[in-house]
């Protein structure tokens, strides 16, 4: 099997989906990640992709695993529900 660089694009698509599942605002967000607001809209609008701790502080605060939270990168499928 061939080694293929992430898609860091999805990044965006992976935030504004699981956001959405939960029902945060980007308020309530900030506070359960302890990331501020003006963060966590620019990763909304892939102005910023954040950093390892940026996306620790947010596996968290949705209350899933990296591994589950950031499996779109590789797969390509940030769009799809983040439940399914």
């Amino acid at each position: 099997m061939a080694f293929h660089d992430p898609d860091l694009t999805q990044l965006r698509h992976i935030f504004n989906a699981r956001r959405e599942a939960a029902g945060l605002t980007y308020d309530q967000l900030a506070e359960a990640s302890n990331l501020g607001r003006q963060t966590l809209l620019n990763i909304a609008a892939g102005r910023h992709k954040g950093d390892l701790m940026t996306w620790l502080k947010l596996s968290k605060a949705f209350g899933v695993g990296m591994d589950e939270l950031l499996a779109p990168v590789w797969t390509g499928d940030g769009r799809a529900d983040p439940k399914g």
